[in-house]
């Protein structure tokens, strides 16, 4: 009799020879030590402490200095967020311009195609950029200041052709624009950004909403094509900072119900 054989038949418990031997695998997978006040308190923080000062010490020793020398421009405080892959993956000749106190998950890709000579991707100061996310640019992806983005997807291209012969014939060229992410934008859970697209200042992207046109600044946009559903206040400080063109557009801005 083989091994999984064997073990086959004391899964299906097929003799009251099996069903012991499976109790008694059972009760060996189920044992534990009893909770100990105090001493189990003391070792949940101590292993806290130790995860958190190794991958402290991986971050600041291995991972970021790696991801620094990926960069064309990597400004100060830089916060490689460590949840188990260690550093973003890179992909392709990606020109990549980080600015300060930005904070980026390591579970991410960023990959740049080969549709341009140099695809280029700008994050700016203080943004942070979640995860999972596929940052995908063949020409130029730029993401403002005091940015939280959540999505899950960032091209600026619309990806594979709608003729599906065209998909499968090799070097067809793949359309590309540009995506302009302005400042304090909020991009919510699994949203994503396809194409050339612009979304303003102050704008807030619905989770699991797709952007596939410009949204107005001060905005809130949800669904699938994404649509304007709220005028957020459009500060009157806000105006001096990012100019009276983008107030017009907050104004001429239609809400769709």
């Amino acid at each position: 009799m083989s091994l999984s054989h064997f073990m086959q038949r004391i899964k299906r418990r097929e003799t009251p020879f099996y069903d012991r031997l499976y109790r008694a695998a059972y009760a060996v997978r189920s044992a534990e030590i009893p909770y100990v006040r105090g001493l189990h308190d003391a070792l949940y923080y101590e292993r806290r402490f130790r995860v958190a000062a190794w991958r402290t010490f991986w971050r600041a020793a291995y991972y970021q200095p790696l991801f620094r020398g990926r960069c064309e421009r990597c400004g100060k405080n830089l916060h490689l967020t460590h949840s188990g892959q260690g550093i973003p993956l890179i992909e392709g000749d990606l020109a990549i311009n980080v600015g300060d106190n930005v904070t980026i998950y390591d579970r991410i890709t960023l990959a740049g195609l080969t549709s341009s000579e140099r695809p280029t991707l700008t994050i700016g100061d203080y943004t942070q950029i979640g995860m999972p996310i596929a940052i995908i640019v063949g020409d130029e992806v730029t993401i403002g200041h005091h940015c939280i983005i959540g999505s899950s997807l960032i091209a600026d291209n619309p990806g594979h052709n709608l003729d599906y012969k065209r998909r499968f014939q090799r070097l067809v060229r793949v359309v590309v624009g540009k995506v302009r992410i302005g400042s304090y934008v909020y991009a919510g859970h699994a949203s994503m950004v396809i194409g050339n697209v612009t979304i303003g200042d102050g704008a807030i992207i619905g989770a699991h909403s797709v952007v596939v046109s410009n949204i107005p600044p001060f905005c809130v946009a949800v669904g699938y094509p994404a649509r304007v559903v709220k005028k957020l206040p459009f500060p009157k400080e806000m105006i001096e900072i990012l100019g009276e063109d983008a107030y017009r557009r907050w104004l001429e801005a239609e809400v769709k119900s």
